[in-house]
């Protein structure tokens, strides 16, 4: 592999993105109506630094696909994964994994599990987890392919899940609960997220200083579509949503982020779209 070099873009862009449901279709995972807008990054070496409930073993596939080589973040803040050499400075309180200078911020996710079960049976609320789940049963639930499904069960730092009980009141009763014992849930594309005191948001302004500490002035665009990127969207400068077809979850992100721009277009049509517009506007 050729050596990296971090070189500052026009502007000093950086762009963090959200997958399902905003890079990726929801449902057939393919990024390809958002080529154009990608390869324009590109060009611009403009940094796309992925912020999902992903693990890391999900997002080095795609960071692979997409030929990406900048930090990303796995598992809905749960840990910033930078390679090695990336900036031209030491990075304090990185652990070193394998390629990566790794800043960490998750709870453990084998204690995660246990307190979500434990507050969960104690409520008489019945939940499944991905912990609870076999690879197939992940690949029919998701719709991923086996191979996927058994990437996205090694989790480090956040449990997807599932509220088995029915009606609005458990859910609260349990949310509620969650949150008393110091832990966060959040809603995505198709789970419940439980995770430690983190957040994409939290993971963003990490990055976002490390960049400023190389470049000095920096400009951040985050894109989501789902409320577990209320965090995301709330800590950069220009937040963009992009359209999702759930009733509802559009204009709930809009009335918490009123500066927000909105795709016309959901996933990577909307991506596309609004990535296209904000380039030409900011980086060229």
């Amino acid at each position: 592999m050729t050596e990296f070099t971090l070189t500052k873009p026009d502007g000093g862009m950086v762009v963090f993105t959200d997958l399902d449901g905003t890079l990726l279709d929801h449902e057939t995972y393919s990024y390809s109506p958002a080529v154009e807008a990608l390869e324009l990054l590109e060009r611009q070496r403009i940094p796309l630094i992925i912020c999902s409930s992903k693990t890391r073993v999900e997002i080095e596939l795609i960071q692979i696909d997409l030929r990406l080589r900048h930090p990303f973040i796995s598992e809905n803040g749960g840990a910033v994964f930078i390679p090695k050499g990336y900036f031209p400075f030491a990075l304090e309180g990185a652990r070193d994994i394998e390629c990566y200078e790794v800043l960490e911020s998750g709870m453990d996710y084998g204690k995660l599990v246990e307190t979500l079960h434990d507050i969960s049976t104690k409520l008489g609320i019945k939940v499944v987890g991905f912990s609870d789940m076999s690879s197939e049963e992940i690949a029919q639930d998701s719709k991923l392919s086996p191979m996927e499904a058994r990437l996205a069960k090694q989790r480090e730092y956040d449990e997807p899940f599932r509220i088995l009980t029915p009606g609005p009141a458990s859910r609260s009763r349990l949310l509620d609960a969650l949150h008393e014992s110091g832990l966060r849930c959040t809603r995505g594309g198709r789970y419940h997220h439980v995770t430690g005191v983190t957040d994409k948001g939290l993971a963003i302004r990490k990055l976002r200083s490390l960049y400023a500490r190389a470049w000095g002035n920096v400009l951040t665009v985050g894109l989501g579509d789902s409320p577990n990127d209320l965090p995301l969207l709330q800590e950069v400068d220009v937040p963009i949503v992009v359209r999702n077809p759930a009733a509802g979850t559009t204009g709930r992100l809009q009335r918490k982020v009123p500066t927000a721009h909105i795709s016309t277009a959901p996933g990577p049509r909307g991506w596309n779209e609004m990535v296209l517009e904000v380039v030409g506007q900011h980086a060229m």
